[in-house]
């Protein structure tokens, strides 16, 4: 399943911080220096739920905001926003439905300047968390796995003959909280990506690049300026038809 990608509505929250003022995810990267931190988010929990009336309901639509500025008018399950710049250290992050009601503030660990992050909002009401992955170093052709389910200690995942949906080869495994990244050599084409355990896919967890971008119509790598094929495992939402795996073409 592709990510439902949503556009930042700020592109950095280090000058704003600084001036006291108020996709796929291979575009749109904003230039990373030793004084900023590259970031993006994803919201991995299956139910955003706060108490209203006394009783914990599901908010709804949401969006995003870290330190009290909103930086995506959409962040429901499966949502993935573009880069933005943070100014390095500890920050929060809240999603709200436009009557208030929100989740959050989550805290986030310190990151560190000139690094890149992927940030997942996990957890089930009340207990909410981030998890926070450091961006994995490019290379030729790779595949990576990021392990954002609580309910799943650990993963396997591999490869697949996208056209035949066939030759399930296990290629490495990640624990909850990391993210795994293999090297594919210099290129590959006909290529799918999956998560579970061992050679079986979970329900939905295989997915090829032709279906993550249909331009991509040979499934190959690289493509254009992407060169990593990225698997996301979450929680699974109930009666939701997205999910519990998306897949990114980064760089």
């Amino acid at each position: 399943m592709k990510f439902r990608l949503a556009g930042v509505v700020v592109s950095s929250l280090f000058a704003m911080t600084a001036c006291g003022g108020s996709s796929s995810s291979s575009s749109s990267m904003p230039p990373v220096s030793s004084g900023t931190v590259r970031v993006r988010f994803a919201e991995g929990a299956p139910e955003l739920e706060a108490l209203i009336n006394g009783v914990p309901q599901d908010i709804g639509s949401a969006y995003l905001q870290v330190d009290g500025q909103t930086v995506s008018s959409e962040f429901d399950y499966g949502t993935l926003t573009n880069f933005l710049l943070l100014p390095p250290g500890a920050h929060s992050l809240e999603a709200l439905d436009i009557l208030g009601y929100r989740v959050g503030p989550v805290k986030v660990a310190a990151l560190t300047a000139g690094k890149q992050y992927t940030l997942i909002l996990v957890g089930t009401y009340p207990k909410y968390g981030v998890l926070a992955f450091e961006e994995p170093a490019s290379s030729k052709a790779q595949l990576s796995l990021y392990e954002a389910s609580p309910s799943v200690p650990s993963a396997d995942f591999g490869s697949f003959r996208a056209s035949s949906q066939s030759g399930f080869k296990v290629l490495g495994s990640a624990k909850l909280g990391t993210v795994a990244t293999v090297s594919l050599g210099t290129s590959v084409s006909d290529f799918g990506g999956y998560t579970g355990h061992g050679d079986k896919p979970f329900t939905g967890g295989d997915l090829t690049l032709a279906s993550v971008d249909t331009f991509d119509k040979h499934s190959e790598l690289p493509f254009h300026t992407a060169s990593r094929f990225s698997l996301f495992l979450f929680d699974a939402k109930s009666g939701s038809a997205s999910g519990p795996v998306f897949g990114s073409l980064d760089r």
